[in-house]
């Protein structure tokens, strides 16, 4: 009984050290950064990536950390059998099945500005709760209107824009709210866009954009984050805000 009492703590260990090590590297930390957000020391970290036993208080600090409850390592579990295991791993392969990765940088050219005016949906996130969303509301109308003007520039709609209007002025305004945004809250504005499935008939795939704000605060290595998981398909009653 010890013996297996034993091994399946080992096989807790093993389990939890990667998924430490995949959180660490999904938020582009290094093992010295994580210990400083922890509160624990190098060596700590590295017993824990190592699946070596390691005591409960420092688990707690390092599941803080990663943003997670302080007792989600240390919480005691009950032995799943072979259906309730079945289940979760179909919940996982579920999640994997319709999310995909997404390429991601800070906003800051107009490239960047260009490809989001071009998307027929752009799917806005936070970590920063209430206190940006203002912010990312205005941030929704600079871009619905980027938006529209690139569509009369095309010819998609019309009237076109005066012969006077420059969209490298817009954009100047749209980086100035960014950089403000970003700024006011301690955060990184990331970007990227990708090709989706949709519930839409005749319009079965989209080109999506994906903006993010991220605190600084939450993760000091926010600026370096370079991908985000997506839904593989966009339900258009779910979308927080298209053109």
């Amino acid at each position: 009984m010890s013996m297996q009492m034993n091994s399946m703590a080992e096989a807790d260990r093993t389990g939890l050290a990667a998924y430490v090590k995949f959180q660490r590297e999904q938020l582009k930390w290094k093992r010295g950064l994580l210990a400083s957000m922890a509160g624990v020391s190098l060596s700590t970290v590295e017993r824990v990536e190592r699946g070596e036993p390691v005591r409960p208080d420092a688990l707690q600090s390092v599941a803080g950390a990663l943003g997670l409850q302080r007792d989600a390592f240390t919480r005691p579990r009950p032995e799943l059998d072979e259906r309730q295991q079945a289940e979760w791993l179909d919940r996982l392969r579920t999640w994997l099945e319709t999310h995909v990765p997404v390429k991601v940088a800070p906003l800051r050219n107009e490239a960047q500005l260009r490809s989001l005016a071009e998307t027929q949906f752009v799917v806005f996130d936070s970590d920063l709760g209430e206190v940006a969303a203002d912010d990312l509301g205005e941030l929704r109308e600079w871009l619905d209107l980027a938006g529209f003007i690139r569509a009369t520039v095309d010819g998609t709609v019309s009237p076109p824009p005066d012969r006077g209007f420059r969209m490298r002025t817009l954009y100047a305004d749209i980086f100035a709210h960014v950089r403000e945004m970003e700024r006011r809250h301690g955060a990184v504005c990331l970007v990227g866009s990708y090709k989706a499935e949709t519930d839409i008939e005749y319009f079965t795939e989209a080109q999506v954009g994906v903006l993010a704000l991220r605190s600084k605060g939450n993760n000091p290595a926010a600026i370096k984050v370079d991908t985000l998981f997506a839904e593989r398909r966009i339900d258009r009653g779910s979308i927080a805000w298209d053109r």
